[in-house]
């Protein structure tokens, strides 16, 4: 058996499973998006898009649903105009985060909204309506600039929650993928996904893999159970490091009592790692010592994953990301084996470390040759890796 591998992996590894794409996350976005979204008690967005009646219902309940459904159409019509067409959702994500920086462009787009919402639903401001459907305004009138780039989020997260293959399809696409890994005694595989995908893929195929993630000594607890909290300790064969973030990844931010009737927030934080809704929504903070109870309430519920086209700007000031992909730069350094699927080359944080040495590579792409020099080759399909091919 061969002793060390490492995996890099892009959009192409999930776009096998007929996970969404670049491309396909932007048409739900470029389109109009009047009364396409859905806001939960949880505080959490959903698209309206293949949810049932009671979903869609429960959606609708929160006013807020239909006011930032009108922003969002209008911001995307204002990056289209300013793009010339919709590029992509990073790109995207970022026109927002540079934008929102200008209170004045801002206040300018909430009441191009307003007005555009008040033009299509008119009697909104009819006497006899004004008390009944003024919470639908609520949303225009005291403005919480922050929501829409959450909102943003869980749009995302929303597209990258299911995947669209069976377990039995997944096993056979990606055999040759699974082949391949087992042939090696150590595996750190480093993916820009921010899907569950990989994890299940390995599960299918009963390969246990570490996340850096672990309950001995969490600071986290949830219906006395501790929670798996990031602490960049890898303890199986499977090493996984999602240096863009996960959908299963929270971070619980650290609020103390100063003695007044509000809790200030101190500025650190833990990462928590978890798909199960209770878990998410109900964890608690202790001191892991004395099982303290510190905080019983995380008041930040959204999933972790990094987007926009300038992610060094939270890579160098975040731990949990600044640890990953430090863990990248440690192990590139020392291997000599590299497998590539789906990766377009496109992050350069990650191409000045693949340009420094040659490897013994295997690249799977079907449109991307690998562009340094190294030993090995460049495969159309993973199907070509079945066997341990």
């Amino acid at each position: 058996m061969k002793k060390d591998l490492t995996v890099i992996l892009g959009a192409g590894f999930s776009a096998n499973a007929g996970m969404p794409t670049a491309s396909t996350i932007a048409e739900k976005f470029d389109r109009d998006l009047k009364e396409k979204l859905l806001s939960a008690s949880s505080s959490e967005w959903f698209w309206i898009d293949d949810k049932d009646e009671t979903f869609i219902h429960n959606g609708k309940l929160n006013y807020d649903y239909l006011a930032y459904s009108y922003v969002f159409n209008e911001l995307v019509k204002s990056y289209v105009e300013d793009r010339g067409s919709f590029v992509y959702y990073e790109d995207f994500y970022q026109y927002i985060i540079d934008n929102f920086t200008n209170a004045e462009w801002v206040e300018s787009l909430f009441e191009v909204a307003k007005k555009s919402l008040l033009a299509d639903k008119p009697f909104f401001l009819e006497d006899k309506n004004k008390e009944y459907y003024k919470g639908y305004l609520f949303a225009f009138d005291h403005k919480q600039f922050q929501k829409v780039s959450n909102i943003l989020n869980y749009l995302i997260g929303d597209i990258l929650s299911t995947i669209p293959k069976t377990d039995a399809e997944l096993k056979v696409i990606y055999q040759g993928f699974t082949d391949y890994i087992s042939q090696f005694e150590n595996v750190d595989i480093f993916t820009l996904n921010h899907d569950l995908l990989l994890e299940r893929v390995l599960e299918l195929n009963r390969l246990e893999y570490s996340k850096g993630f672990n309950t001995a000594n969490s600071p986290i607890r949830h219906n006395e159970l501790s929670v798996p909290y990031f602490d960049n300790t890898f303890n199986k064969k499977i090493k996984i490091h999602k240096l863009h973030g996960s959908l299963d990844f929270f971070q619980f931010r650290h609020y103390e009592n100063n003695g007044s009737m509000w809790l200030e927030p101190t500025g650190e934080y833990d990462y928590y790692m978890t798909t199960n809704y209770s878990t998410k929504h109900n964890s608690i903070r202790i001191n892991p010592n004395t099982k303290e109870i510190l905080q019983d309430y995380n008041p930040d519920i959204l999933p972790k994953f990094i987007t926009g086209t300038r992610k060094l700007d939270t890579i160098n000031y975040d731990f949990l990301f600044k640890h990953l992909f430090q863990n990248f730069q440690e192990v590139i350094e020392k291997t000599e084996n590299l497998f590539i699927s789906g990766y377009s080359f496109s992050d350069e944080h990650l191409n000045e470390k693949l340009k420094t040495n040659e490897f013994n590579f295997v690249n799977q792409n079907p449109s991307k040759e690998y562009p340094y020099e190294g030993n090995g080759m460049n495969i159309k399909s993973l199907n070509e890796l079945k066997n341990g091919g």
